[in-house]
């Protein structure tokens, strides 16, 4: 039994290997498609509407989940499908995938160890903005304040800018870490993040995240400052005078004040900051506009890609005929159903049907092979299901019928994988 289970094992980790591999691939397609459209509006939104900008990143998210997609049974779009199954490998799927997770996996370490530091560093309680959402810590390490965290929001700012700054400056990088926070910041940052894990192999999936990381601090200046009531130039000043502590965060989904390693993206905030207009109301507005937009589109995108894919696993209720060289005789004609009738796992023959179908498709083999129940998760894929060898003279005979999907627990949980857990 050990032995067969490990070979049905093998077996399904190939089938998963090539499935996700190749559903994989048509998102990545789908998401390339989209970039050049969100890059055009971005060009034209990017200089007086960085925080809508932010907000039109999000709309790549639902490309992820194209990949059961019946556009690419379609037309032209079918040949995406037929390049992928004829070529595509197990192993392809093993080392993309495996970059992915390991990706993923040091992600995911490198936060829980910085949750366990940030648990270490001493809070600040000596200022006079009020943050009810999110804690402030000060470090003894080099970085530029930075903010984090979407359940448990934080606030990082190193010892020695704090100790440098007076009560206003501090009050405005606090302010600064908050709006990110407040504007959903982090939370776009992670779901970027983990797509630039699902495609990292796309170059222009990096240059998007980096773009996105511009608009963000772009939202954020323009938002602190009609927010604290703070003159451009002042803010500039801020921002200069901290340019000699800053270090990016990129190992974790954090929004830094300022990244040291790109004093073109500092040069393009204080030339945003001094082009713009310090309006509350306006920054307020392209807040709630951004936000609606962006879960509108998010929602009818998803509910479109819902409508136009196929279900994540379909037991089929055709039944196919095969004779003993295994090509297709019939496939779900009428004479087919007059014959045969499934009923759960068994399957019943009506004598005068079978006889009929005999003689309507000319069937001289000794036997035929009656398949049903397949679990399809995509045409051209799937398995399982129950297949029945059944003597041709003995005329649909009970006795005569020898099931070749044995009960086994080997079977089902080749079932089981197949229908829930890919």
């Amino acid at each position: 039994m050990s032995d067969n289970i490990l070979r049905m094992l093998k077996g399904m980790a190939e089938f998963t290997s090539i499935y996700c591999f190749s559903k994989c691939m048509k998102t990545l397609l789908c998401g390339l498609c989209l970039i050049p459209v969100l890059l055009l509006i971005h060009r034209v939104l990017r200089k007086k509407r960085a925080i809508l900008c932010c907000y039109l990143w999000i709309l790549l998210v639902p490309m992820a989940f194209m990949g059961m997609s019946k556009l690419f049974y379609q037309r032209y779009f079918v040949y995406v499908t037929a390049y992928l199954a004829k070529y595509t490998k197990a192993w392809y799927g093993y080392l993309y995938f495996g970059v992915m997770f390991a990706l993923i996996m040091v992600f995911i370490i490198k936060n829980i160890r910085f949750r366990r530091t940030l648990k270490r560093m001493p809070q600040i309680y000596d200022t006079s903005v009020i943050t009810g959402r999110a804690k402030i810590y000060v470090t003894d390490i080099d970085a530029s304040p930075f903010s984090g965290g979407i359940i448990r929001p934080y606030i990082v700012v190193p010892r020695d800018v704090w100790e440098r700054l007076d009560q206003k400056s501090r009050d405005v990088v606090i302010r600064h870490e908050l709006a990110h926070i407040n504007l959903g910041h982090i939370v776009l940052l992670t779901l970027f993040r983990f797509l630039t894990y699902l495609w990292w192999i796309n170059p222009m999936i990096y240059l998007c995240e980096r773009m996105l990381k511009e608009d963000i601090e772009h939202a954020c200046d323009e938002y602190t400052i009609a927010d604290t009531g703070i003159t451009k130039h002042a803010y500039g000043c801020v921002l200069i005078g901290l340019a000699e502590h800053f270090c990016q965060n990129t190992n974790i989904a954090v929004a830094s004040f300022i990244d040291r390693n790109d004093f073109r993206v500092l040069k393009e905030r204080i030339q945003y900051i001094g082009a713009g207009k310090a309006d509350r109301n306006k920054v307020i507005l392209q807040k709630r506009v951004g936000i609606v937009l962006a879960l509108t589109s998010v929602l009818l995108l998803s509910v479109g890609i819902a409508m136009t894919s196929y279900s994540r696993y379909t037991i089929l209720e055709e039944i196919y005929v095969y004779g003993e060289d295994m090509r297709q005789i019939a496939c779900d004609t009428a004479a087919v159903n007059d014959a045969f009738r499934v009923e759960g796992k068994k399957l019943y023959i009506d004598a005068e049907g079978f006889e009929r179908f005999l003689r309507e498709e000319q069937v001289s083999d000794e036997y035929v092979y009656v398949s049903f129940g397949t679990v399809m998760k995509l045409p051209g894929f799937g398995g399982c299901g129950d297949a029945v060898m059944v003597d041709v003279a003995g005329k649909g005979d009970p006795d005569d019928l020898f099931y070749l999907s044995a009960d086994t627990i080997e079977n089902r949980l080749a079932e089981i994988f197949l229908k829930y857990i890919i």
